[in-house]
């Protein structure tokens, strides 16, 4: 059985009109739910233990009976957090679930601290990841499959899911759609693109010019890859993105690996929830120049 870390990190700190969600009053409610979904749910959904109704005989009792999947991972999640301004008071306790609470003044800086905590563990699982603290894992292969595609082509390569939400009767929507003509100026937008042979079809899969998923996954060997560039690099980046969340996820992988995900017609293959509504922030494209307003 697979095992597989998670690490999280999770802050609620309110501020007076911050635009970051971890720091929003009104999101309380929001962060709560996404946070036991992150956590319990994510655990779950993809351990190895479950329950069955059985009957104990004719005429006799029917009662729920735990047993062990062996298509289930040995998961661990990590949340990474401070003492205090966190919502972990509202999930109940789980032996595979920890809390770390590192020494961290700033925390936009807690982000950065999970991501290196994770790749210092990552001789002692086959696959770890980093995650922020509103991600729902849908897929019950989506470990299985990050391992697959990796020994199918090399450790050159993190796959990484789409981040997707819902637009309430219309469908679903990809949060990080790439620019229209791409960017040239950015050294990881090759064009690449890497096709594997899955038995329900071919899956295409393309270097992302806007990689960020709020999260990544890497086999033990891209883990230990990783973890011996930072150190030998003090950790210390040589160029920063636009947040403490997108350098904690892309920015620790760019320098080392080629990003790719599936094209945008193949989301579904790996795809992961949001469990917000940041879509609202975007006009439709069939909107846009018109006097029209529509609401949801």
């Amino acid at each position: 059985m697979k095992k597989v870390l998670l690490t999280i990190p999770h802050v609620f700190s309110p501020r007076n009109n911050s635009l970051y969600s971890s720091q929003n009053e009104e999101k309380r409610s929001i962060k709560t739910k996404a946070l036991n979904k992150a956590t319990l749910e994510n655990l779950i959904r993809h351990r190895s233990d479950y329950f069955i109704h059985a009957s104990l005989g004719k005429g006799k009792e029917v009662v729920t009976r735990k047993l062990m999947s062996s298509l289930g991972v040995d998961l661990t999640i990590q949340l990474i957090t401070p003492k205090t301004e966190n919502l972990t008071n509202t999930l109940s306790k789980n032996t595979s679930l920890e809390e770390h609470h590192p020494s961290c003044k700033d925390y936009m800086n807690m982000p950065l601290i999970a991501s290196r905590k994770l790749l210092e563990q990552s001789s002692d699982f086959d696959l770890v990841g980093y995650m922020e603290d509103d991600i729902l894992i849908e897929d019950p292969d989506f470990f299985e499959k990050i391992i697959y595609l990796v020994n199918s082509t090399s450790q050159d390569y993190v796959f990484l899911p789409h981040r997707c939400e819902s637009i309430h009767n219309k469908g679903e929507v990809i949060l990080s759609g790439d620019p229209d003509g791409g960017r040239p100026d950015l050294f990881w937008d090759t064009n690449e693109k890497l096709e594997i042979q899955w038995p329900l079809g071919k899956r295409i899969f393309y270097r992302a010019t806007n990689p960020h998923s709020g999260c990544f996954f890497l086999t033990r060997a891209q883990g230990l890859l990783a973890l011996k560039y930072w150190q030998e690099h003090n950790w210390q980046a040589k160029f920063q993105l636009a947040g403490p969340l997108e350098q904690a996820c892309s920015g620790i992988l760019l320098p080392i690996f080629k990003l790719m995900k599936p094209i945008p017609d193949h989301y579904r293959f790996l795809m992961v929830r949001h469990q917000d509504q940041l879509w609202k922030r975007h006009p439709f494209e069939e909107l846009l120049g018109s006097d029209s307003v529509q609401s949801f």
